[in-house]
Parts: C-alpha cells; sequence; structure tokens
C-alpha cells in the first residue's frame, strides 16, 4: 500500500508538471493564479577521492525534489493561507568511508530512497504572526541559510551539520510532525520557536516518509531562533542566534547510560563586504559531549556574484570549516581525536535561471581526526536543474 501511495504521488506531480511543460507561459501563469504553483528540482554531484583518505575512488549522489505549493486563499478563499505538498527521492553513495571522514564531501547522501516530504499549511495571523503546522522539519525554518546550499560537502549545506550529528534535529528528507510560529515585528527583527517529534524511527528510510504514528517514546524537540536583518556601514547584513533544546529519553555514547535533556546553540553572521561579495561566519556548542558526537564547529563561507562582469550570474564560493570531537565519543573509539577541517573552493556557471554547473575542490584536513588517515583531495561537480 506505501508503494502505491508512493507511485501515485510521484505520477501525480510528474503529470502536472509535464502538463504545465507543454503549455505557452500564459497557460502557465493561470496554474499559479488559480493558487497551484508546480516545481521539480534536480541535484547530482560526482566526486572522486584522488589522493589520500581511505581509498581512492569516485562516487555519485543525486536528489529529485518536486511537489505543489499552495495558495489556498485563490483556491478556497483562506486569507493569508498557503501549503505545500513535496516528495523526494534520493540515489546514489556517498565518499565519506573511502575519505574517513565525519563531514560526507557529497551533500545528496542521507536517506537514498524515496519519501513524502512536505505535507503541511501555514496560516498568518495579521501582519506579525504566522504559525505552520504538519509534516515538516526543524531544518526548513532553523539553523540556515541560502549562503549554506552552495557548498558540494555537508558542512553547512542546508543547516550547520553539528546539529544534525547529535540525531537529535529532524531535516531533510525525514519529514516529522512539527509546529512552528513566527513573529515578525518588523522588517529588522523575527523571532522563532518550533517544537518538532523526535521519534525512534526518524531516520528509518524504509518507512518512506509515510509513518504519521506518534508513540510515547518520542522525544519533543524545540527550537527557539531570533533573527536581525540590516546593514551595516550601508551593507546588508544578517545575524541569527539560536538554541535546539531535546527533551525525552536518548542513549549516550555510553549505552549503559541514558539522558532525558539535551542542548545545543547556534549563531550565524554574514555580511555584504562590497556589492555582490558576501562572507558569513557560523558556530555551534553544546556541553553534552556524552551524546554530541562533534560539540563545536565553525564554518566560515564566502560568496561572490559576479567577479566578472561578462558573468553577472556567476559565483566564486569558498567554505572552510573545523570541527572538534568529544572526549566521549572518542573515547567510546578507543581513540584520542582532534579536529577535522574540510576546505572547499568552487566556481557556479550559471548557464541559465533554471540550470547551472559548479566544479568545485575539496581538501579535507586531518579526516576523522585521529591523525592517522592522510589528508584527502576530492575534486567534484554538481549539476543542478530547477523549474
Amino acid at each position: 500500500m506505501k508503494k502505491l501511495i508512493l507511485l501515485f504521488f510521484v505520477f501525480s506531480s510528474f503529470a502536472l508538471f509535464a502538463q504545465t511543460q507543454e503549455t505557452d507561459s500564459i497557460q502557465n501563469r493561470v496554474w499559479f493564479d488559480k493558487g497551484v504553483d508546480p516545481f521539480v528540482s534536480y541535484v547530482s554531484i560526482a566526486a572522486a577521492n584522488v589522493s589520500g583518505g581511505v581509498d581512492q575512488t569516485s562516487k555519485y549522489a543525486g536528489q529529485l525534489y518536486t511537489g505543489l505549493s499552495l495558495d489556498f486563499e485563490k483556491i478556497l478563499g483562506w486569507k493569508g493561507t498557503r501549503g505545500k505538498i513535496s516528495m523526494i527521492n534520493r540515489h546514489g553513495k556517498g565518499l565519506m568511508n573511502d575519505v574517513g571522514s565525519v563531514f560526507e564531501p557529497l551533500n545528496m547522501v542521507g536517506g537514498q530512497n524515496t519519501f513524502v516530504y512536505d505535507l503541511s499549511i501555514e496560516k498568518d495571523f495579521g501582519k506579525h504572526f504566522s504559525l505552520k503546522a504538519g509534516r515538516t522539519t526543524a531544518a526548513d525554518d532553523f539553523s540556515g541559510s541560502k549562503l549554506y546550499y552552495y557548498a558540494l560537502n555537508n558542512t553547512v549545506n542546508g543547516v550547520i551539520r553539528a546539529l544534525l550529528l547529535d540525531g537529535l534535529m529532524s531535516t531533510f528528507p525525514f519529514a516529522t510532525w512539527g509546529t512552528r510560529l513566527k513573529y515578525k515585528p518588523n522588517t529588522n527583527h523575527q523571532f522563532q520557536l518550533g517544537v518538532y517529534q523526535m521519534g525512534k524511527d526518524i531516520f528509518d528510510d524504509t518507512k518512506h516518509g509515510l509513518d504519521f504514528s506518534f508513540r510515547s517514546s518520542d522525544n519533543l524537540s524545540i527550537f527557539f531562533q531570533y533573527d536581525w536583518f540590516g546593514k551595516v556601514a550601508n551593507r546588508n547584513a544578517r545575524v541569527y542566534l539560536g538554541a535546539n533544546q531535546v527533551f525525552g529519553a536518548f542513549e549516550n555514547f555510553n549505552p549503559v547510560n541514558e539522558s532525558d535533556y539535551f542542548m545545543r546553540l547556534y549563531g550565524h553572521v554574514d555580511v555584504e563586504l562590497i556589492e555582490g561579495l558576501t562572507s558569513f561566519l557560523t558556530i555551534s556548542y553544546s556541553p553534552h559531549g556524552e551524546i554530541a558526537k562533534v560539540p563545536f564547529q565553525s564554518s566560515l563561507g564566502i560568496n561572490w556574484k559576479g567577479l566578472i562582469p561578462s558573468r553577472a550570474a556567476d559565483r566564486v564560493l569558498f567554505f572552510a570549516t573545523i570541527g572538534s570531537f568529544s572526549e566521549e565519543w572518542a573515547s567510546l573509539k578507543g581513540d584520542t581525536l582532534s579536529s577535522e577541517v574540510v576546505l572547499e573552493l568552487g566556481y557556479r556557471f550559471q548557464i541559465a535561471d533554471y540550470f547551472a554547473l559548479q566544479p568545485a575542490l575539496q581538501y579535507d584536513i586531518n579526516p576523522g581526526g585521529s591523525g592517522r588517515i592522510d589528508n584527502a583531495f576530492i575534486p567534484g561537480i554538481l549539476i543542478e536543474a530547477n523549474f
């Protein structure tokens, strides 16, 4: 039954997309005017570990994301109400084990299967409040920035990676029940509070996102985040500060023990240095080393759009991340671990509004933190198409 539901959902999404592609731009606009906006995105990464690491090999991973954005004000007359229905297929394999790293060089890896993802609805209350509920994830609203999505490696692609390594944050493509309240008093300030179900099987990809059940053993993951949007020296800037607290019962690295509380703090700042050039810095920290594999992570990013005047939509991209491992996790492995550093330099060719190619070079320093694995050099390329 689950497979039939998935097949129907996939077929319906592609049928609707195909129909819109067959019509001209005026007919496509009619769909949107009626409150139904279909979308399809495909991203793939091919990369190779050409030196260092554990094994020299190449891998490929890809992701199809498709669905419908719904404007219920146009469809049903529900003022300030919108929704989303989507599905995801992930395929391929990563290079993490071949490099010996904790950070995956191919960010499309994690849940290599087909999932129902968004089944959510959001309602505005006046000008300042909005409430979202349904099948969603914390990663959709917390600890993220559009600047992160240009990284081929997963140190920051999507969200600050250390939060996901704890296994206590819901994330793409593993949807769960959740709700998020947003309060934006003006253009400069925003406050968000999110509450999410964290079931024992949340990352079980064989369930295809169709396990809608609640269990007494479920944990509760709570996020709070404050965002500031403004200008520094007349340049656009953003700062966010957040906290993730989890209540329930979950195992420590020592399986004999169990914890009922966990907290992680995180933050981000980005500033447009000159026109087209933006830099960001992230940091995350947890005092709970018995649960957090990487208690401390910090990433630096540079995103330079239009460096070459004749290629105004292209971007030069640089990312640097350091992650430090907990003593408790190292003791469990019977080892002494320091830190792992991941560097990435890339160039994004924006061929068209809907299509891009992005070659990149990654250099993983001290993979796994043990000091016994040689630094790894990983060239790769990303292909992205959005419709």
